[in-house]
């Protein structure tokens, strides 16, 4: 019989999709590469989400943001993603956090009771709390890397943070594993050179070391978000795609 996930069953088995109905994953960040993850788990068949992001809609975010347009611009992030999930499964469910993650606002999350975590912020500080509570509890974590500043999505791969090289935040987040003992970490990351962003060119103010927000496209955010969750979706099945073919 038919219904909205037939053509995905084809695929993964029914038994496969329909447990991921009873599986939670939580989302931190819900902007370039956040919301087509979200976006994808959803239509995957993901019964419950945890949203966790403070930002609005701005402008700035019409050139890659899924779920930014001129009707959403100042409003909730979560709050859009939310309605949006909601459309396409009447049937989930949706956890929101209007917060600025931080080591400091981690006890409002019950990491424990996740299936999978996603950390699609930009904070080092706040990407290390997350996968240290993520690693305390068992619980997986995949980290997206810098994705700004980019042209590529061909670049993007999913490796152990210990393989990467080129992205610059990967250099700061495998000192800091290290440091913290963590040995493995599934990231996202590019092996593409970041690009130089045009700030004096287009009349950016710099102020001593501080920078305004990188480059972004429409490409390599959202191409990262779908990896990210198909990878996702590959661990909670624990599906091999080479025993089908």
């Amino acid at each position: 019989m038919s219904d909205q996930l037939s053509r995905t069953k084809l695929i993964y088995g029914e038994k496969n999709i329909d447990s991921l109905k009873d599986k939670t994953v939580a989302v931190f960040g819900i902007g370039g590469v956040g919301c087509y993850v979200v976006e994808a788990l959803t239509r995957a068949g993901i019964g419950h989400f945890v949203l966790v992001d403070n930002d609005e809609f701005t402008i700035t975010n019409l050139n890659r943001q899924l779920y930014a347009n001129k009707n959403t611009i100042g409003k909730s992030k979560v709050d859009v993603a939310k309605e949006n999930i909601i459309s396409i499964n009447e049937e989930a469910i949706v956890d929101t956090y209007k917060i600025f993650y931080l080591d400091e606002t981690k006890d409002q999350f019950d990491f424990g009771k996740y299936d999978y975590v996603i950390d699609a912020i930009d904070t080092v500080s706040g990407k290390l709390s997350i996968i240290e509570e993520c690693k305390k509890c068992d619980v997986p974590v995949i980290s997206c890397l810098g994705t700004g500043n980019r042209i590529d999505p061909s670049k993007l791969k999913i490796t152990d943070i210990h393989k990467t090289d080129i992205d610059p935040l990967a250099k700061v987040m495998r000192k800091e594993c290290r440091n913290r003992g963590i040995k493995k970490l599934k990231v996202l990351c590019s092996d593409e050179k970041p690009i130089k962003p045009l700030y004096e060119e287009l009349g950016y103010e710099i102020k001593g070391k501080d920078r305004p927000a990188p480059g972004s496209t429409p490409f390599v955010p959202s191409c990262a978000g779908i990896m990210i969750a198909a990878e996702v979706i590959k661990d909670l099945l624990e599906f091999n795609e080479e025993d089908r073919k």
